[in-house]
């Protein structure tokens, strides 16, 4: 029996996203932002404006000077970077939560966002994409359906798995078959009800290529191909293994050899290792992903 009536019915308690992420969301539309524009989204929010200059001040930008103002943070940073940090603070309070249906540790959907955000970030740069702000948002909130999904998943792991061995089906196919809704669709839903915008909205819902509409935006390609390599790189690969549609024709398609995913990793390496103190994940060295389902 399909669980979307109580699956819809719990995203009535869906918290609100953080006012200052959505206003910094809606610049990513536009094809450029003015540092006095992101001076205005912050400058009301103490929280977020001390958290962007502790992020400024950490070993990730490796800035040779201190930074003591918000606008001395977005003349040297830029309004890229800028925005990922406003979008990456209002988000991780959205990610708090544990998520057993998909991973056994409490940070484990949190440190998979972050990791495909980075990985996004760096195929970006790898492909020379000038939109770096939005592909490290899409990677940070592809998975965020899965915040509300975690507890049907959890009740009904075995029946999932079931379906994933018994048909031969990735885990988030088999999601479907047994909830009658998947965590992708579930994102989807979540960035409708957040007013996202609609490119960072098709991106959550197709980022497993499962429909057409997935092969007509480079960015969900990109999202895919972030969470892919994020799982291959990781030590722990999930439960549907290393079976993804399309692989190689995203690789194609982007124009990427194995000399420039060996680059990736190095890259990523480091990345990781920064960015667990700039997003708060110290204390799980085994690994950037633990038990991940789909």
């Amino acid at each position: 029996m399909s669980l979307v009536p109580q699956v819809l019915r719990s995203l009535k308690n869906l918290p609100p996203f953080p006012m200052v992420a959505q206003r910094a969301l809606l610049l990513l539309n536009k094809p450029e932002v003015s540092i006095q524009e992101l001076v205005e989204v912050v400058k009301f929010d103490p929280a977020v404006t001390a958290n962007i200059l502790r992020i400024s001040n950490s070993a990730y930008f490796g800035l040779r000077r201190e930074i003591h103002s918000l606008h001395q943070a977005l003349l040297l940073l830029g309004t890229q970077e800028l925005l990922k940090i406003i979008i990456a603070s209002g988000a991780t309070r959205l990610f708090s939560a544990p998520t057993p249906g998909y991973f056994t540790e409490r940070q484990g959907l949190w440190r998979h966002s972050v990791s495909c955000a980075l990985m996004v970030d760096l195929l970006s740069r790898e492909i020379s994409l000038p939109d770096q702000a939005t592909g490290f948002t899409a990677g940070l909130m592809h998975d965020i359906g899965k915040v509300v999904l975690s507890l049907f998943v959890e009740q009904k792991f075995h029946e999932i798995m079931e379906v994933v061995e018994k048909e031969g089906v990735p885990f988030q196919a088999a999601e479907k078959i047994i909830l009658g809704v998947d965590h992708a669709e579930m994102g989807g839903e979540m960035a409708r009800m957040w007013d996202f915008p609609d490119r960072l909205r098709l991106a959550i819902t197709y980022h497993h290529l499962d429909k057409p509409e997935a092969y007509t935006d480079d960015l969900t390609l990109l999202v895919y191909l972030g969470d892919i390599l994020t799982m291959m790189f990781g030590q722990d690969l999930g439960a549907d293994g290393l079976a993804y549609t399309g692989y190689p024709e995203v690789l194609r398609h982007f124009h990427l050899r194995e000399k420039n995913l060996q680059k990736i990793l190095l890259q990523f390496g480091s990345a990781w290792d920064e960015a667990q103190v700039f997003f708060g994940l110290m204390g799980n060295q085994d690994g950037v992903q633990c038990a991940n389902r789909g």
